[in-house]
């Protein structure tokens, strides 16, 4: 996701793509032992649209660092 930024472009995970599956999978035939877990979308962001943005949660609450001094 940052390689497209660092090109110009946006993206979108989409995680809601797992409970879809096996419709999915009637269209593409994958592998018994394979399933669409995730998918992205991959654009130009249209800045025209008035959609909501989600907050981030501050640094601290997500990420912990261990120092291996």
């Amino acid at each position: 996701m940052l390689l497209l930024r660092a090109e110009g472009l946006h993206s979108c995970t989409q995680m809601a793509w797992a409970k879809y599956h096996r419709s999915v999978a009637e269209i593409l035939s994958p592998p018994d032992e394979l399933i669409l877990f995730c998918g992205m979308s991959i654009g130009f962001e249209d800045l025209t649209v008035n959609a909501p943005r989600t907050g981030r949660a501050p640094l601290e609450e997500t990420v912990t660092f261990v120092d291996d001094d």
